[in-house]
């Protein structure tokens, strides 16, 4: 009986199905802004996002040649002896002037890229070149900044899915927060994202997010506020230990509670089993009961 009772119950679920499963729902479309759900010619759920900020000169030539849809065959026997120049050593102070001046005319070039415009026309297949193209383009000039210039640059992310990403994420968002350290906000700040969030769409908000802001005296967080406010840029304060304690104050204070609410309980069953004592002796009705700590 339970068998067949299961089978009529699975038909109609799949009579249900068929009947309103191809019905387009409707959701809302702010409610889709951040899901990974976006058909945009990816299937974010099944790209591998893994860093890629160091890469050896044969990993660095096989990713820009992927990037490049080039193709190309391996030669062999044509072996080449290489003498490296010698550069090690320590800067003289005329070269150390060289190199800070170089830095600084250099500095607009030091930016994050950019994603090509595009429109409702575009093909998915379209973006993903023009994608690749200028994500190209823009490591072919930080090399140049390395081989001509002399510039030494840090690490950066070479996994252009990663920079898909946050375009995707400014293009989506309203308020773009980057957390920094509060030790030194201005090392970890990316003054060129919050440019670009503005090139996206001027009525974009750009906010940093002091983080470790307990290892900062009252004074120093004065500071960074005035500095901040100067530049007409939205900050905040976050500390992850203070947050940590003001949940272990909460969790001990409702322990309090419970203790307390089980310790009146107590009590009111004792006078309750008084008070029934009392009325079978002396004849009185009890009508109500009040703890004294609701009164």
């Amino acid at each position: 009986m339970g068998k067949k009772g299961t089978q009529q119950h699975a038909l109609g679920k799949a009579l249900i199905k068929n009947r309103f499963g191809n019905r387009p729902k409707r959701v809302n479309n702010d409610g889709l802004l951040h899901t990974s759900e976006l058909e945009d010619g990816y299937d974010w759920n099944k790209i591998n996002l893994k860093s890629v900020t160091e890469e050896s000169s044969f990993q660095e030539f096989l990713s820009t040649a992927q990037l490049a849809g080039t193709e190309f065959t391996a030669e062999k026997l044509n072996i080449t002896f290489v003498n490296p120049r010698s550069t090690v050593g320590l800067l003289t102070k005329e070269e150390k002037e060289k190199a800070m001046e170089a830095h600084k005319a250099k500095r607009e070039m030091l930016k994050i890229p950019r994603r090509p415009k595009w429109d409702k026309d575009t093909t998915a297949e379209q973006l993903q070149t023009m994608e690749r193209e200028e994500f190209l383009e823009w490591r072919r000039e930080l090399n140049l900044l390395q081989e001509e210039d002399g510039l030494v640059i840090t690490p950066y992310e070479k996994n252009l899915d990663f920079w898909r990403q946050l375009w995707r994420v400014i293009e989506r968002s309203d308020v773009i927060v980057q957390i920094v350290d509060a030790r030194n906000p201005l090392l970890f700040r990316c003054e060129d994202l919050e440019k670009y969030v503005k090139e996206v769409c001027h009525h974009k908000r750009n906010m940093v997010l002091l983080n470790k802001a307990d290892l900062l005296s009252k004074k120093q967080r004065c500071y960074w506020t005035r500095y901040f406010d100067s530049i007409n840029v939205s900050v905040a304060f976050f500390s992850a230990t203070n947050t940590y304690d003001d949940i272990q104050e909460e969790d001990e204070e409702a322990e309090d509670e419970n203790k307390t609410s089980e310790s009146e309980s107590d009590d009111s069953e004792e006078w309750e089993d008084l008070s029934e004592e009392e009325e079978e002796e002396e004849g009185f009705i009890l009508v109500s009961f009040f703890p004294l700590s609701c009164i």
